[in-house]
């Protein structure tokens, strides 16, 4: 069976240059979208741009979200604060759906494969990735666009722990995964496995890691032996804390990288987990390695 590869990356924010959505999407259908929704759509434009895709209607392809955070301040506005019914609008029932950003980003780019909303806290990022995976290797889709997502507002920053002084993440990611060689898309890198727990060490014992992904808050001990030598990158500590966007910033970061990348997130109370991402080479044939 040929291997999930990554074949394009997109991300938005406010502290990368491209960041905002009516510049990338037009203004048309983004009235009534919340900011994560928008954020999202932003990340999937510029990543399917990326990969060179402009029409998918020849492939099954599904969408696959994480976010922990993404729709919280539309929830609490319309929940209030206990005197009492919130502010509702006749659109704020649909953004009170945690599921509203995958489903919006079906709609817009006309995807009819799964979609799926992860909001399974430190580790929902690479949770994604990993359930794109398992979209690919069922044959339930062709093509996945792996989206991760938070933002930033003062809802928000009543739940999520930030990360000093760098704040939290506002933007989103976005990786277009693809099993190899059914589409002219020109693969970036290869998804190469992931683990929990314990089973980490068993993952990096298919070779050496040439950088180390830390979770938002820095590295892991628990990691620092089998990680010796390796490059830390630590995504959270130049644009915040991204909890559920952070494994999907990591594969987007990885997919570039010069040499095998063990993304991992999760950490003090949170179980680990963890994903390789390794770089595209080819053999004298011709065919993926």
């Amino acid at each position: 069976m040929s291997p999930s590869v990554i074949v394009g990356t997109g991300v938005v924010g406010t502290r990368f240059p491209d960041h905002d959505p009516a510049a990338i999407l037009g203004k048309k259908g983004l009235r009534y979208k919340d900011e994560a929704t928008r954020l999202a759509m932003s990340a999937a434009q510029l990543a399917l741009w990326n990969a060179g895709i402009v029409d998918s209607s020849d492939m099954t392809t599904a969408v696959v979200v994480s976010s922990n955070y993404g729709n919280l301040d539309t929830v609490c506005r319309v929940a209030g604060d206990g005197s009492g019914p919130g502010e509702r609008g006749p659109m704020d029932l649909p953004n009170a759906s945690s599921n509203v950003v995958a489903s919006s980003i079906a709609i817009r780019f006309g995807y009819f494969g799964p979609n799926l909303m992860v909001c399974s806290g430190a580790t929902s990022g690479l949770d994604a990735v990993i359930w794109a995976h398992r979209l690919l290797e069922a044959g339930r889709a062709a093509r996945v666009l792996v989206v991760g997502v938070e933002v930033d507002n003062a809802v928000v920053s009543q739940f999520a722990t930030a990360r000093e002084p760098s704040g939290l993440f506002h933007g989103a990611a976005c990786v277009v995964l693809e099993r190899a060689g059914l589409s002219d898309s020109v693969p970036r890198a290869v998804f190469g496995g992931c683990a929990h727990g314990g089973a980490i060490a068993d993952l990096l014992a298919t070779g050496q890691v040439n950088q180390w992904y830390v979770p938002d808050f820095g590295p892991v001990t628990a990691l620092a032996d089998v990680t010796a030598g390796a490059e830390v990158i630590d995504i959270a500590s130049r644009v915040g804390a991204a909890s559920g966007a952070l494994g999907v910033l990591q594969a987007a970061s990885a997919a570039a990288a010069p040499g095998a990348s063990l993304l991992t997130v999760g950490g003090g109370a949170d179980p680990l987990a963890a994903c390789l991402i390794t770089p595209i080479s080819l053999t004298n044939s011709g065919e993926l390695s």
